[in-house]
């Protein structure tokens, strides 16, 4: 049974201070709750959030030529952070502090 994090994300991306381009978005991230009740669950669940922030993060600015990767890494990790926070599971937070680590 999956739920969707339909909360704002609203994020606020970072971009190379030349272009001083700043994105937000809202996103839904799809996660099993039940599978947040083992160490084990934890990792896997995060890593598919993490590949759905990766993902979006990517498609967030696939147009730049200049700072992409800067972008697209900061766009993840405050994307990503934001997620964990809202989902509000402590094994999640733990897998999310040791990805961090």
């Amino acid at each position: 049974m999956y739920r969707t994090l339909a909360a704002a994300l609203a994020i606020s991306t970072l971009t190379a201070p030349a272009l001083a381009a700043t994105d937000a978005f809202k996103m839904e991230i799809e996660f099993s709750r039940a599978s947040l009740a083992t160490v084990e669950g934890a990792s896997a669940e995060y890593a598919k959030i993490r590949d759905q922030v990766i993902a979006r993060c990517e498609t967030e600015h696939e147009a730049m030529a200049l700072g992409k990767r800067f972008a697209v890494h900061a766009c993840t990790s405050r994307t990503l952070g934001n997620a964990v926070r809202k989902i509000a599971d402590p094994l999640l937070t733990s897998v999310h502090k040791d990805a961090r680590a």
